[in-house]
């Protein structure tokens, strides 16, 4: 089963109007609050506001920068409307945050509702993760200018 058809609600997890190519963000709060719009314009989460302040708090525990220019900030609250992936490219390769060394560019923000009684955030990020050791993936990922393009890649991970 790939991103867009979950047994859970058969809802579309990741849609080609949530990915974002060669943005021009410098800072995880600025990077983040470009992805929130979307998902927000799109009607995946309720309050925007909210849902940031989750993620930021899912940040405190542990950074979310993963390595090799990519993080996966997630959040799991009652403002998420269904489970979402959103993708954002930037421009440029940036500290992810103050209390890590670890920079990013390609950043994966997970959203899933708190009332939701599977682990599908920690499977997406599982499977995400797998699929991010794949080199060739990665420089798609880096390269790639269409979002149908990339949106094929990710449609293509399973969960």
């Amino acid at each position: 089963m790939n991103l867009t058809s979950l047994d859970e609600d058969k809802l579309e997890v990741i849609s080609e109007r949530l990915i974002s190519v060669d943005c021009h963000v410098s800072t995880r709060e600025e990077a983040l609050k470009y992805l929130i719009t979307q998902v927000k314009q799109e009607n995946y989460v309720d309050d925007g506001d909210r849902f940031f302040q989750a993620v930021m708090e899912r940040e405190k525990e542990a950074s979310t920068a993963i390595g090799d220019l990519i993080a996966i900030p997630h959040g799991k609250t009652d403002v998420v409307k269904r489970p979402f992936v959103a993708f954002l490219r930037s421009d440029q390769a940036f500290r992810w945050s103050d209390a890590s060394t670890e920079a990013a560019q390609l950043i994966f923000l997970i959203g899933v509702p708190k009332e939701s009684e599977s682990k599908l955030h920690l499977k997406i990020i599982s499977e995400l993760s797998k699929k991010l050791l794949d080199e060739a993936f990665k420089e798609k990922l880096m390269t790639y200018t269409n979002p149908k393009e990339i949106y094929a890649l990710l449609n293509a991970i399973n969960v």
